[in-house]
């Protein structure tokens, strides 16, 4: 008998408040605002003369210091803003945004972003607001601050690796080994399962190492459709003796929407079928899940074409740069949709030497192309869904991100992920399960009348929170008269498509209003 998905659409629209903290060097000393000891995130000891493992973020106010660190990859979001003798940091980019600096917007980062819908490095929409770097000491005392590498940072050097099977081999060995190191705690913890392979090697390797969710769980695609992630999910959970519930998909795009910018911190795009997961997570106070990050990319290399490779190892950054810009076809969309003077200040001319600057820092690593995806794509966009919108789970362990495993899976030879090295690991590893598909391109097309009504839906809901919000329509970055136009046409369009411009303009006016009006341009 088929089962019903739950409906937990948008449990968690107020989310927990995020910590931050405030020092200011003032005449008289120092003045301080929020919290002085925040722990983010989780920390794994790596051992006598090893680095501290784990997905973290951590400030301490000494009274005259602020000492900040976090996590070898930089996954954990932290924004902070240094401007006079002030510094303000937070997981939450709105908390940075209240301090008394000019909001003017860095170009350079949102002309890459509005094409690629990635930041690059520690970029934020805004010039006086940065991510924190990767595995780093950031110190403030008297107005003064210093930031420096707490790591030493990924092996450069290549695995011993003789040929597919040992690779296999190795793979296995150091995926248990992850496993192994990242322990559910006593209250158990729960599983988000696709059809893919990240989340089955993981789940698979718990049950291996006798530990078995209390619920998996599967987030039903948009809108009703019998999708291969779902059906496989049930498939294996049942061949495994495993409990699954299906959770149905949002009911207001346009909420999930806001909700989605707003926990990404306007810096990721399209986490909305997700906000339903975090709504699960949270019903069921859930404390810890596993999350897949890095290991599609790591171990398959799906984006990583040999032609991509070939041009960043001979340092053809320029040409790889337009190349990638190329592909996202979004040029169109920004003419048409910009304010004039926005559109003059990010061109794409910017958006190509930006990026082949970014691009020239990963020359030297073993496996260029990769080395660029991860600390970019994966680090800044993929990791706001386990640590910005999945936010309020206490724990949430990446495997893949263990230090030995990453370290193996980014020096490896690109050749073996090509061959199917994830595919054939888990297969060796669990053969009592290798008749279980992956999911494909192909699924059930949704019902055309319910994606028509759907999305009808969405373009009314969002032309009535524009009239409602008045003061969004005054904006200096977004043409909001042929937004509210093509929103007006999809309203009553008879096949209005996905709204695929819905989330782009929304995150602009958003972003704009959050801070207190755009000024610069």
């Amino acid at each position: 008998m088929k089962q019903e998905p739950l409906d937990f659409r948008l449990c968690n629209s107020k989310p927990k408040p995020e910590p931050y903290f405030v020092a200011r060097s003032t005449a008289s000393g120092v003045c301080i605002e929020g919290e002085e000891h925040v722990r983010l995130g989780h920390e794994l000891d790596g051992g006598l003369g090893r680095e501290t493992d784990g997905i973290f973020g951590r400030w301490d106010w000494s009274g005259r210091r602020l000492i900040v660190e976090n996590d070898r990859y930089g996954m954990y979001p932290l924004f902070y803003s240094t401007w006079g003798n002030e510094i303000r940091i937070s997981p939450a980019i709105r908390h940075v945004l209240a301090g008394s600096f000019p909001k003017t917007l860095d170009f350079g980062a949102l002309a890459v972003f509005q094409r690629l819908g990635i930041f690059l490095a520690n970029d934020t929409p805004f010039e006086h607001v940065r991510f924190l770097p990767p595995g780093v000491r950031l110190t403030w005392a008297n107005g003064k601050i210093s930031v420096e590498p707490r790591f030493s940072g990924a092996s450069q050097v290549a695995p011993k690796v003789g040929n597919f099977d040992e690779a296999v081999d190795q793979y296995a060995g150091l995926f248990a080994q992850a496993i192994s190191r990242r322990v559910p705690p006593d209250g158990g913890f729960d599983l988000a399962l696709s059809g893919g392979r990240d989340s089955r090697h993981i789940f698979l390797e718990l049950l291996a190492q006798g530990h078995a969710p209390r619920r998996t769980v599967t987030v039903q695609g948009y809108p009703p459709i019998d999708d291969e992630d779902r059906l496989i999910a049930c498939r294996l959970t049942q061949a495994t003796g495993q409990l699954h519930d299906e959770v149905d998909y949002p009911a207001s795009y346009l909420e999930a929407t806001l909700q989605d910018i707003e926990l990404t911190e306007f810096c990721a795009s399209g986490h909305t079928w997700l906000d339903p997961l975090a709504g699960y997570f949270s019903h069921r106070g859930t404390k810890c899940i596993y999350d897949g990050i890095g290991g599609d990319v790591l171990s398959a290399g799906h984006t990583l074409t040999e032609e991509k490779q070939q041009l960043l190892a001979s340092g053809q950054t320029s040409r790889l740069a337009e190349n990638l810009l190329e592909e996202s076809g979004n040029e169109g969309f920004i003419h048409s949709c910009s304010q004039a003077d926005f559109r003059k200040r990010i061109p794409r001319s910017v958006a190509i030497d930006r990026l082949a600057e970014e691009l020239a820092q990963h020359c030297g690593a073993p496996n260029p192309l990769l080395s660029f995806v991860f600390w970019n794509r994966t680090r800044r966009c993929i990791g706001l869904i386990p640590f910005g919108l999945l936010r309020d789970v206490e724990t949430v362990f990446c495997p893949y991100l263990d230090h030995d495993l990453f370290d193996f899976l980014m020096g490896l030879n690109p050749a073996y992920a090509r061959q199917g090295l994830h595919d054939e690991t888990i297969r060796r590893s669990y053969p009592e399960y290798a008749d279980v598909p992956y999911e494909s391109r192909s699924t059930t097309p949704p019902r055309q009348r319910e994606l028509d009504r759907y999305y009808r839906k969405a373009a009314r809901e969002t032309l009535l929170y524009l009239a409602r919000n008045p003061g969004l329509m005054r904006s200096r970055l977004v043409r909001t008269g042929r937004f509210a136009a093509m929103l007006a046409r999809s309203s009553v369009a008879r096949h209005p498509g996905k709204l695929w411009y819905l989330q782009p303009l929304l995150r602009r006016l958003e972003m704009e209003r959050a801070a207190g009006g755009i000024h610069g341009l």
